[in-house]
């Protein structure tokens, strides 16, 4: 690759690496950068959705209903089109095979589907709303999602298809650990992403297949208005197969979250991760409980007392392997050369949203406090801290990390550090003032506020402007390298881990020469 400034010019980011140019590679490279624009896309859509709901009170720009309906697909393209999918499509197919020193993913037709069915999916959602927009809400909730206007059925098969392209990444990601790992990468010579993506690779296949199963059945219910979620039908039971099948996909973002941070924790320590088969311990552990705590999202719902226990002790139970993540990541950090890049800043975000995600979870979790808040707009709070302030922040942190090895260009890191801080500011105050108007007792979901909380919503839509901008200037920052940052070396951050014995960007085969393996993937 030549040096200087100018559009990149090497391997896969120029030319056809397949008969059907990008829209038909093999190259996980290639489909990573697929992922990454067409999810922008979304990201995008999701944001002046909630830019239009904010603007609400201020302007009256849409009245009750068109707002119900754009908070149904809001969260429907933030949730389920974009965090879910996001850090095992777009990190997920460009780093697995680097780390593993493979040459691509174990099923590349696979990969390619998996982007194929994302793409469909969001395409059918999109055209559903031209043929009438939905306003059941995103969790669907019967039997409101049973009657109604709007093309279900059509936002209902988008759906599908991107469960589908959860099952192919998952069966993908599981099988490429398998099988694609170099002579010298054990299983417990893996790094942290590697772990986070392959776990989250049972839960993408698990979930995948059931959530387009029950979603099949809602729509059927929809259409015949009978059947296992029909009108006949307690509500309740919905619901429980709702938050039964999503609240793993909460940790299927989350995981691979943990394992971004973990490896960049390591590098910008510059030093040995310390606990690394304990934080793979509480990660397992983690998989495991995220079929146990669903209950909790039913809380003032007409849930047993008995039931309300038994989810609240499982929800206290995955503060115990999320505190020895977090003390492993702070002991790692402890006394090490930290490397003082835009990467960093992010990691620091995310250490501070990501901590009151959690701690706002544990405070549902208490019988006592969470009947009073489960319908507030403390949960919506709490659900976009772990959303964006956990993985979003973590995809930020990683694409950060990553972007040299992605590109093949450095980007400004002045710039990033103040973007970083803009957008840790502004999620800050956009997200605040939702805390606090839970605490007043109101609902999740309502268009008009009291009166006394409307200076609180000022201070919240000053807050979604803040974070905008900062993530604006992200994007020009990344971008931009494209044609005016200079060129980045194999190794810009010192880490030790296999995907940076690759060139910037990698070649084909990604390797020129075969990788050296250690036993300790944080020592080189």
């Amino acid at each position: 690759m030549s040096g200087g400034s100018g559009a990149p010019d090497a391997g896969y980011l120029g030319g056809s690496a397949a008969p059907g140019g990008w829209l038909g590679t093999r190259d996980h490279k290639r489909i990573a950068v697929l992922f990454l624009g067409w999810s922008l896309g979304v990201f995008l859509l999701g944001i002046v959705y909630a830019v239009i709901m904010k603007l609400r009170a201020q302007s009256g720009i849409i009245d009750t209903h068109t707002y119900h309906q754009m908070l149904t697909q809001h969260g429907v393209l933030m949730v389920f089109l974009y965090v879910v999918p996001a850090i095992p499509s777009i990190l997920g197919h460009f780093v697995l095979p680097l780390q593993l020193g493979a040459a691509n993913m174990a099923m590349p037709g696979f990969s390619l589907w998996s982007f194929r069915f994302y793409a469909l999916g969001t395409l059918c959602f999109l055209v559903s709303l031209f043929f009438g927009p939905t306003a059941a809400g995103w969790t669907f909730l019967t039997p409101f999602a049973l009657t109604g206007e709007g093309a279900f059925m059509l936002m209902a098969a988008g759906l599908c298809l991107a469960a589908l392209g959860w099952l192919v990444t998952g069966l993908n990601i599981i099988v490429t650990v398998h099988t694609r790992r170099d002579s010298g990468v054990g299983f417990f010579a893996m790094p942290l992403f590697s772990w986070g993506i392959y776990l989250a690779g049972y839960l993408l296949a698990a979930v995948g297949s059931l959530f387009a199963i029950i979603i099949v059945y809602l729509a059927l219910s929809r259409a015949y208005a009978g059947g296992i979620f029909g009108p006949q039908s307690d509500p309740l039971l919905w619901q429980h197969y709702f938050w039964f099948v999503t609240t793993p996909a909460a940790y299927f973002a989350l995981l691979p979250a943990v394992g971004v941070i973990g490896d960049m924790v390591a590098g910008i320590a510059r030093k040995g991760f310390t606990g690394y088969r304990v934080t793979v311990g509480a990660m397992i552990a983690l998989l495991g409980l995220s079929f146990t705590t669903w209950g909790l999202r039913m809380l003032g719902t007409g849930l047993s007392e008995d039931l309300g226990v038994v989810f609240a002790v499982l929800n206290l139970a995955t503060a115990v392997p999320v505190a020895l993540i977090a003390y492993c990541w702070l002991a790692t950090l402890h006394r090490g050369a930290v490397l003082c890049g835009a990467p960093t800043t992010f990691v620091v975000a995310f250490l501070l949203q990501a901590g009151i995600g959690v701690a706002m979870g544990l405070c549902l979790g208490s019988l006592a406090a969470g009947r009073y808040l489960a319908n507030t707009l403390f949960v919506t709070a709490q659900s976009h801290y772990l959303m964006m302030g956990g993985v979003m922040t973590a995809l930020l942190a990683g694409l950060h990390w990553w972007w040299p090895k992605l590109t093949g260009r450095m980007y400004r890191q002045g710039l990033g550090r103040f973007a970083a801080g803009l957008y840790l500011v502004g999620l800050n105050l956009a997200f605040v003032p939702q805390i606090l108007q839970g605490l007043a007792g109101v609902p999740r979901g309502v268009y008009t506020l009291p009166a006394e909380l409307a200076g609180s919503e000022l201070v919240s839509l000053t807050g979604v402007w803040i974070m905008i901008t900062g993530l604006v200037l992200v994007a020009s920052n990344l971008f931009g390298s494209l044609f005016d940052g200079p060129a980045a070396p194999a190794n810009p951050w010192g880490a030790a881990t296999l995907e940076w014995q690759a060139e910037s960007p990698p070649p084909a085969g990604n390797f020129a020469a075969p990788p050296r393996a250690a036993a300790d993937p944080y020592v080189g």
